[in-house]
């Protein structure tokens, strides 16, 4: 115990005196080292030292070819003193009698360039870095290089933020060390995570290649977490989801999303499951998130359309699951639905005007509500279009037990529920990277495959509509199948793709026989006429003056025809283009009267002619969904 006392006091005094050294240097010859500090750093044949051994090590005594940084990953012995772990610029400086002191500097805790990270488009070059924390954890993080603009406040940052200690008065030679130091190694640096060829990047990983690094101007921060193990995830998890169609189909559409590249997919897709509270729709989506990590992976509907974007670029090429669509703002749900199934974002500007880069994503879904995208967006006055309909497909999440259908051993569905919500907080994350691993194996032409399962979807499909929901179920299908056949999802062969197809069949019972894109324009011109046929409408030969008017009507033959603007009938149609809304009026006979090389009728009103559509609404059960 004395011995161990005795060497620490001998090594404080040792510090203490070097910092007495140091503080003498820097007191007494203060302008004539700022210059030399400035020299060295400007100096061109400054050598760095930035040794390649990634384990802690050791070293009793190191020699020194000043000026130079050099990374000292534990205790050294220079010169007689023994100075910490850390980078330090180890340099000279002239004393006030002539002599040369040398002087060792404290940069920063271990602190390692590893490579030069650049776009396959030779842009977005960053730097790789390894790097101790206040707890001797190494962290490596690939660092963009424009963070280190200006003085560098961005970089400094990040690293205080992630352990790293520097001492202030030396950043900038911290920044210089960085910038200047040039290791052999190049690596490929992947700005977005997903599918990269045959490689597949996420932030804490890279599945597939050791040239590749995930470069962000964020280090370590990963929503793909694990815990857990895959067997444990299978044995208290995902065994309990076989017999359950909303728990395999969500299971299954969260690993579809690492599939829509591998089948040449480029947009993606998404199921609601709907239904009343404490149903377990809310489990599907709980237990779907534990294919890619915590709970921490659900989000809200409450988000913006600009917010939207953020979550779904973090999430290419995997899933992204929404709970409550209630939370969802009636003037924004539309927007997110269509940014989900387009797979991009809004153009936007820099500072100087330059285009931006689009965020973009290629993705599946799942959500879940008590209400679907249409009574959400009735709120707001506004109507669900195809596109939108077949980007979110709402699927009753109502069985024999709520959401189940099979309990296994529980007594109840709210048991079995409830064994779920406990076991998703230990179990997550190691479920999707397996399925990758296998995925960047796969030699398989998995498009081919996909093409004989869609066979089974499409043979009972009555619309184009239908037919681009039958496109989603089947890649929801395979995915499953190839998790079960990967030996990943512990269910029977051949149940993943029957899942698929009941929940199928349930979306167009749900949808309602015939609702096509035509008969949901129908309706909307139906709504909009019972809605605004006394307030916006008046007789032809009445001019009077109407708030926000949307045309006029006449009655011939005991029946009315509404004869509307240009503007109103595009307002009437629920979104939907006016070329478009006119053909469906035309196919349906629901145009009344049209001059002979268009579709408008001249028609006078008060003192002038205007164009107008002359629109009946025959008054027969066929005309009405």
């Amino acid at each position: 115990m004395n011995s161990l006392i005795n060497d620490s006091a001998n090594l404080a005094r040792e510090q203490r005196e070097q910092r007495e050294q140091f503080n003498a240097c820097n007191s007494s010859e203060h302008s004539q080292q700022s210059k030399t500090d400035e020299n060295s750093e400007n100096n061109a044949n400054l050598k760095i030292e930035n040794p390649v051994d990634t384990e802690p090590r050791i070293v009793s005594t190191v020699d020194i070819n000043r000026p130079c940084f050099m990374l000292h990953v534990d205790w050294v012995e220079v010169q007689g003193k023994k100075i910490k772990p850390g980078l330090y610029f180890h340099h000279e400086v002239n004393s006030s009698d002539g002599r040369r002191i040398s002087v060792d500097e404290w940069i920063c805790s271990p602190l390692q360039v590893l490579a030069i990270s650049s776009s396959v488009t030779g842009d977005d070059f960053g730097r790789l870095l390894r790097f101790s924390d206040s707890n001797g954890k190494w962290h490596e993080w690939a660092m963009p290089m424009y963070m280190l603009k200006s003085n560098g406040d961005e970089l400094c940052g990040e690293l205080l933020n992630q352990g790293l200690i520097f001492d202030h008065k030396y950043r900038k030679k911290m920044i210089h060390y960085i910038m200047s130091t040039k290791p052999n190694r190049r690596v490929i640096a992947a700005c977005t995570i997903g599918w990269h060829e045959s490689v597949f990047v996420l932030p804490n990983q890279v599945i597939g290649s050791e040239d590749i690094v995930f470069q962000s101007e964020i280090a370590g921060e990963s929503e793909f977490t694990t815990a857990g193990t895959l067997d444990e995830w299978q044995q208290y998890i995902g065994k309990y989801c076989e017999g359950n169609i909303p728990l395999m189909v969500s299971v299954s559409t969260s690993l579809a999303g690492a599939l829509l590249k591998r089948v040449n997919r480029q947009q993606g897709g998404a199921v609601h499951w709907v239904g009343d509270s404490s149903t377990g729709k809310s489990t599907t989506a709980e237990v779907a998130a534990t294919i890619w990590s915590s709970p921490d992976f659900i989000r809200s509907w409450s988000t913006t359309a600009n917010g939207f974007e953020g979550i779904a670029a973090a999430r290419n090429d995997t899933c992204i699951i929404l709970d409550e669509i209630n939370e969802a703002s009636p003037l924004e749900v539309g927007r997110i639905v269509y940014m989900l199934g387009n797979g991009q974002g809004k153009q936007r500007a820099g500072r100087t005007g330059y285009a931006k880069k689009i965020q973009r994503w290629r993705l599946m879904a799942i959500s879940s509500g008590e209400r679907t995208l249409e009574s959400v967006m009735k709120e707001a006055g506004k109507q669900v279009n195809s596109g939108q309909a077949v980007r979110l497909l709402n699927i009753p999440a109502s069985f024999e037990y709520g959401a189940f259908s099979n309990l296994h051993e529980f007594t109840d569905g709210r048991s079995l529920a409830d064994h779920l919500k406990s076991a998703r907080l230990k179990y997550y994350g190691n479920i999707g990277i397996a399925y990758v691993h296998k995925l960047v194996d796969e030699k398989r032409n998995l498009n081919e495959l996909l093409d004989r399962v869609s066979q089974k979807f499409l043979a009972h499909t009555a619309s184009n509509l239908e037919k681009r929901a039958a496109g989603i179920f089947a890649v929801i299908g395979l995915a499953g199948e190839l998790g079960i056949e990967y030996g990943l999802l512990p269910w029977k062969e051949g149940s993943a793709l029957e899942a698929a197809y009941i929940a199928f069949t349930r979306w167009k019972e749900f949808q309602g026989a015939g609702q096509t894109e035509d008969q949901k324009i129908l309706n909307s011109v139906r709504d909009y006429i019972d809605r605004h046929g006394d307030s916006r409408f008046s007789p032809h030969d009445n001019n009077e003056k109407i708030y926000e008017r949307a045309g006029w009507y006449k009655t011939t033959d005991e029946r009315r025809v509404y004869m509307f603007t240009s503007v109103a009938l595009t307002e009437a149609g629920g979104g939907h283009d006016r070329a478009r809304i006119v053909d469906t009026l035309v196919r349906h006979k629901w145009l009344a009267d049209k001059d002979s090389d268009r579709f408008t009728k001249k028609t006078r009103i008060g003192a002038e002619s205007k164009n107008l559509y002359h629109i009946h609404i025959p008054d027969t059960e066929e005309s009405r969904a």
